[in-house]
């Protein structure tokens, strides 16, 4: 039998990456998380949970499935 996974808790503000810059990439979602994908076709997952903000600098994208 599959063991349950405990409650997921959120990350304190503390501890989360400050700042995440994004230039010349699409925004998109890809299994329910978010993802850059650049124009070479290599996608980042960004962690979101992680995260104070996200700056998207000019030549980004952004899917409507991201917003």
């Amino acid at each position: 039998m599959a063991e349950v996974l405990p409650p997921l808790k959120p990350i304190p503000i503390k501890e989360r990456l400050s700042v995440l810059y994004i230039e010349y990439g699409q925004l998109d979602v890809l299994d329910g998380a978010f993802v850059v994908v650049k124009k070479n076709g290599i996608r980042t997952h960004i962690p979101v949970g992680g995260l104070a903000c996200l700056m998207l600098e000019p030549g980004t994208r952004v899917s409507h499935a991201a917003c």
